[in-house]
């Protein structure tokens, strides 16, 4: 088998993680479906561009990612990135299998707070057919602890939300 750079870095990091095989997904939602995990516990990775830097926002698969909070807490007016873009950022993987690991691809890491909570974390190995799964813990010890912020909510209130300033 073939090893993803998101394998290599966890291997090279001594962090236990397991790859499992699921069917052919393309999309967090999806994957989390095939591979029969819950959407809370399926880490999505979205990559925006600022203008003059790119982004990953990592956020529970059953949560809607909201730029406007993006931009009001950092600053600057995020878009998402293109798909060719992310193919050029994240060699290795295929394209819209993104993974939740920025450092593996030295990307900054903005994730949302209700991941702390999480007590497994699941997320694309960076294909679309394998996903990575680590222990909660584990998968927090990645991230940046200042770098947690509110970027997302339900879809049932996205509506709601993404006028609110």
């Amino acid at each position: 088998m073939n090893f993803l750079p998101t394998e290599t870095y966890l291997a090279e990091h001594q962090l236990e993680f397991e790859t499992l095989k699921h069917p052919q997904s393309f999309s967090a939602m999806q994957t989390a479906h095939m591979a029969h995990i819950s959407p809370s516990q399926m880490v999505k990775s979205v990559v925006l561009w600022n203008g003059e830097h790119f982004l990953m926002c990592l956020l529970p698969a059953s949560h809607v990612l909201v730029l406007s909070w993006i931009d009001n807490e950092t600053g600057h007016k995020h878009r998402l990135a293109t798909e060719e873009e992310v193919e050029k950022l994240l060699e290795g993987c295929e394209p819209g299998a993104v993974p939740a690991l920025g450092q593996a691809f030295e990307l900054p890491v903005l994730w949302d707070h209700c991941l702390r909570d999480l007590q497994d974390a699941y997320f694309e190995a960076g294909d679309h057919k394998r996903v990575i799964h680590m222990q909660g813990e584990d998968f927090l010890s990645l991230l940046d602890q200042d770098q947690s912020m509110t970027l997302c909510c339900t879809p049932d209130s996205v509506e709601y939300y993404q006028y609110i300033h």
